[in-house]
């Protein structure tokens, strides 16, 4: 009896691993990355490079997204000057990457992938959330290389060093949920589940979902997570091919076991030189609105725009605040080089 038990859980294991396999290798040939696989360290690093002429604009994205984050922005900037998305190693078309997923690994990653991919400086660095960590810390690291820097509802790092218990707890939890997920994703299950709820199934994927996240909040725990609903279409879309992977699983864990670190990270950098703006969205409390602008304040060349019709993905909502928030530094790198021509 045991050995026929053991013999339908190997074989029931056997199918998981190859349904995952399969998936796998079905999603890499619908869905080819927008932009080229560069290879660096070791590994495949994708990157989507447009246009032509400097500064060259950096994008990073936030905690779990990709370069899908800019598409509606990049094209449209891209007849301008030369603009470079990326998608993080372990997330969207990237292999996996190092750990720890700290700021200061993610900061010299892109450094040295820039300088891989003959991408000179001087750089005008954009970075949405989570890249409000990294992108900061980029300009205090290599202020020669940097002409502005635009901060689109940014990460705060004084909310997570020191994180408050609530905030340790969640840091805690949401780890432990990834890493939960990173081993069950192996076998097939995290993509079971994807197809459950794409075919209107989500009263079977629901019991799997809150078993794969206990202990999270109510409101994370389900197919109603905001996690997801509240993500752009182009995001939600490809979901189902890129959150149903080990790799992402584990850089999600590992980013936000690190959260703290990568914010004392930045703090201990300290202000940056480069003309700075800070895009805060709408629906933001008070304190945070107030965050936002003591970080604008840091620069010499500070400056604070609310998004008055944006939620935290101004990127979908207000684009054209954006790209003028770009060209407006980029305009500003110009006319500080003529003038130092003309001096000099």
């Amino acid at each position: 009896m045991i050995g026929y038990l053991l013999a339908m859980a190997g074989a029931a294991l056997l199918a998981g691993f190859t349904y995952q396999a399969l998936g796998v290798r079905r999603d890499r040939k619908r869905f080819p990355p927008p932009g080229k696989l560069v290879w660096f360290q070791g590994r495949r690093v994708h990157l989507r490079d447009l246009g032509e002429g400097s500064p060259a604009v950096i994008f990073e994205s936030g905690l779990m997204s990709t370069v899908l984050t800019w598409q509606q922005i990049q094209p449209q900037l891209a007849n301008r000057t030369r603009v470079v998305s990326y998608d993080r190693p372990g997330l969207g078309w990237s292999d996996p990457g190092s750990e720890p997923r700290t700021a200061a690994r993610i900061v010299e990653e892109l450094h040295a992938l820039l300088a891989e991919a003959s991408i000179p400086p001087p750089y005008l660095l954009v970075g949405h959330s989570f890249g409000g960590l990294t992108m900061p810390l980029f300009a205090a690291r290599y202020p020669d290389e940097v002409s502005g820097v635009v901060l689109v509802d940014p990460v705060v790092p004084g909310e997570w060093h020191p994180p408050v218990e609530r905030d340790r707890r969640r840091i805690e939890i949401g780890s432990r949920v990834c890493r939960r997920a990173a081993i069950l994703s192996h076998v097939g299950l995290l993509r079971l589940i994807a197809w459950l709820i794409g075919s209107g199934a989500k009263s079977f994927a629901n019991p799997m979902i809150r078993a794969i996240s206990k202990g999270a909040p109510s409101d994370s725990n389900s197919t109603e997570s905001p996690w997801f609903w509240n993500l752009p279409a182009s995001e939600r879309a490809m979901a189902p091919v890129f959150w149903t992977q080990a790799k992402f699983c584990r850089v999600i864990a590992s980013q936000l076991e690190h959260l703290p670190e990568s914010a004392a990270q930045v703090m201990e950098a300290g202000p940056i030189d480069p003309p700075l703006t800070v895009i805060s969205a709408s629906k933001i409390s008070a304190e945070r609105l107030e965050h936002h602008r003591n970080i604008a304040r840091q620069s010499p060349e500070g400056r604070h725009i609310l998004a008055e019709r944006s939620g935290h993905w101004v990127t979908e909502d207000q684009p054209e605040l954006v790209i003028e928030s770009i060209l407006e530094l980029a305009r500003g790198k110009s006319e500080r080089s003529a003038r130092s021509a003309h001096n000099a």
